[in-house]
């Protein structure tokens, strides 16, 4: 699918409402973040739910949200899959988890308090969000520097994402 029209620019434009860190820590975003929204985001490890389970989750509970992290990976890869997620926060998505996850992550909620909270229906984020969510995550990756620790196919997806005059500049910064 090809990308949408304008994505970069509206990703950078939610960017320059917020108050980045500098220098840029993911820790350091988190924070900005939840400055931002006026609430609480906690960063947790994901337990282990199974094969086709995500990397990582973004949960708006009534009062704190909760970013949900692969912890069985590099330290990068964590940090682009909490970009990831954040990215979700910053854009304001309403997308959500299938009802086995979230229930796999916390067993004490009640059935009746998770389906109210999925709104019942909704099953994933659409292609366009999560189409923002990794722009925002691998903008905010070029801050940290974290291009460095990409893997061949994943700056296949950095270069395919990212405007040529970007590539140009990688490229003699090579």
């Amino acid at each position: 699918m090809p990308l949408p029209r304008g994505l970069r620019r509206r990703c950078e434009g939610i960017l320059t409402t917020l108050d980045l860190p500098t220098p840029f820590t993911v820790e350091g975003f988190r924070a900005s973040l939840e400055r931002h929204r006026g609430r609480p985001i906690a960063m947790e490890p994901l337990p282990v739910l199974g094969h086709d389970a995500p990397c990582g989750l973004w949960i708006a509970l009534p009062s704190i949200d909760v970013v949900f992290y692969e912890q069985h990976t590099t330290p990068a890869h964590q940090d682009l899959i909490k970009l990831h997620e954040l990215g979700h926060v910053a854009c304001e998505h309403t997308g959500v988890l299938e009802l086995r996850h979230l229930t796999g992550l916390m067993p004490d909620l009640t059935p009746e308090f998770v389906a109210q909270a999925l709104g019942m229906g909704r099953t994933s984020y659409t292609t366009v969000e999560e189409q923002e969510a990794e722009m925002i995550a691998l903008l905010l990756a070029d801050l940290a520097g974290a291009d460095r620790a990409r893997t061949e196919s994943s700056q296949r997806l950095v270069d395919s994402m990212l405007s040529p005059i970007a590539r140009l500049r990688r490229r003699r910064r090579g």
